[in-house]
């Protein structure tokens, strides 16, 4: 298998662009959430809750939640319908950049219900919770979630014989903090990660659905991370790691994971191994260097920043080579492993290392 060069500099470059379009996206949630506001103001507004019966609180409630239900249900209709749109660009620009490497080949792009059909079907493989959802339960759940936050919240402020404004004041945010501190603005900060994952997640897919539907010529893929002190421990060891189609991990590996993938083309296509370059901190470099060759040349209080002291005094003084200490960083289900489990590993890098 072969990596052009150029096709890895084309998916890095676009993934900048990808960036900019999560923030866009993630903005859109702010107008729901401000009639999510309007709805806890309004229903508050009713009357003084310190003199209200169970019962009148309880139907009080239901209703909030049937209100702020039907604003999620809308908010994840939009979401949706941007994410096909997303994927629909997002093949596009995958076909578009095969066509322009491959000579004497027309790239050929999966149709939308097959789009569709691979968004639905394809499991989310982020760590923790969202692992081995599907994109619908993905956003479903997070709404639950939210929405029952906001709900539980007025009904401790109840039991706890708190006013109306003190209620309103929880699940809003105080002046002071400029509302930063309020119900409303976790449900944002965790909006803007569950978009910014499915955004990640809905690329990849298609793709892999771009490849798939040209698999005489792409037969695998290359595993593509941002090169920053931000990445994590499973996009740092995944880095440049090449896998066939259908026997390795895609992106995101966690929740707002920036890392994305690249065509790995037939043999018959090395003679486009030239070189090209790839983005990082410090500009451009070459599109072959892995996160940890990177690292390597980085000052030793940048590489303790990144990775952490320890595994920043065993990268620079256990005696590994970066490759090996690359493959120690991960478990054959590419789960991150721990000191304590590398140390068992390689017990002398450690004495080495003074760790």
């Amino acid at each position: 298998m072969a990596t052009a060069p150029v096709l890895i500099e084309a998916t890095i470059r676009h993934q900048v662009m990808l960036e900019q379009l999560k923030s866009g996206e993630a903005e859109k949630i702010a107008k729901y959430l401000r009639e999510i506001d309007k709805v806890v103001r309004d229903q508050l507004s009713r009357g003084d809750l310190t003199e209200w019966g169970r019962d009148r609180f309880e139907k009080m409630l239901a209703e909030v939640d049937g209100q702020i239900l039907a604003i999620y249900a809308r908010y994840a209709r939009q979401l949706n319908s941007d994410l096909v749109d997303i994927a629909e660009y997002e093949a596009a620009f995958e076909t578009r950049s095969l066509d322009q490497v491959l000579v004497n080949y027309s790239a050929v792009a999966p149709t939308l219900p097959a789009l569709r059909a691979a968004i639905k079907a394809r499991p989310l493989q982020v760590q923790g919770a969202g692992g081995g959802k599907l994109l619908d339960s993905f956003v479903e759940d997070w709404t639950s979630t939210e929405r029952s936050r906001i709900i539980n919240a007025i009904r401790l402020g109840f039991s706890q014989g708190l006013t109306n404004f003190q209620i309103i004041q929880s699940i809003r945010g105080t002046k002071a903090a400029n509302y930063s501190d309020g119900i409303l603005a976790i449900n944002s900060r965790n909006a803007d990660a569950i978009v910014r994952t499915a955004v990640q997640h809905v690329s990849n897919v298609a793709r892999f659905e771009t490849w798939a539907a040209n698999r005489d010529v792409v037969t695998g893929y290359r595993w593509v991370s941002t090169l920053d002190s931000r990445t994590t421990q499973v996009c740092r060891s995944l880095d440049g790691r090449v896998f066939s189609m259908g026997n390795g991990p895609m992106p995101p590996a966690h929740i707002r994971c920036r890392s994305t993938t690249a065509a790995e083309l037939d043999a018959r296509f090395d003679f486009l191994k030239k070189g090209a370059t790839r983005s990082s901190k410090d500009g451009y470099i070459d599109a072959d260097l892995t996160y940890y060759d990177w690292l390597a040349k980085q000052p030793a209080s940048f590489q303790d920043q990144a990775i952490g002291k320890a595994r920043g005094k065993l990268f620079r003084d256990g005696g590994l080579s970066v490759e090996r200490f690359t493959a120690l960083q991960l478990d054959r289900r590419f789960k991150p492993l721990t000191l304590e489990q590398l140390k068992a590993i390689e017990p002398l890098a450690f004495e080495r290392a003074g760790i």
